[in-house]
């Protein structure tokens, strides 16, 4: 069980926790900020580097992360719905989602390469 260290406010004045990598569903970035913000199903928490460092850094630990578009790099082994029409990735079933639940979008490029790594890894995700 890995985990990586982090904050739970985006100036890290409540000081170092840390999170299961396994829990992060995606990696997304603050525009304002150089900080990443990294969401779990019902958390959100920040760190310093940008997207591309920590994709890099989880995949070369065994984690599967792709960097859907610009802004959002997914756990792909979190998956479980796929919208190709609106290129969108959800983390719960349907039938547990709410007006809270999180999800990720992709860039037509990302929908791509999301659905061929998918596709390799012979995952039960649905596409509607």
């Amino acid at each position: 069980m890995d985990t990586i260290s982090v904050t739970r406010d985006i100036e890290g004045k409540t000081g170092l926790i840390t999170v299961r990598i396994d829990e992060i569903i995606y990696l997304g970035t603050d525009s304002r900020t150089a900080i990443l913000l990294l969401h779990t199903l019902d958390s959100v928490y920040f760190t310093a580097g940008t997207l591309k460092y920590w994709t890099q850094v989880l995949n070369a630990s065994g984690y599967c992360f792709l960097l859907a578009d610009r802004n959002n790099s997914i756990n792909i082994r979190r998956i479980v719905e796929i919208n190709k029409l609106l290129k969108v990735a959800y983390f719960e079933p349907e039938s547990e989602r709410n007006k809270a639940s999180k999800y990720s979008t992709m860039s037509k490029s990302g929908l791509k390469e999301v659905l061929q790594v998918i596709t390799e890894l012979d995952s039960t995700v649905i596409f509607t």
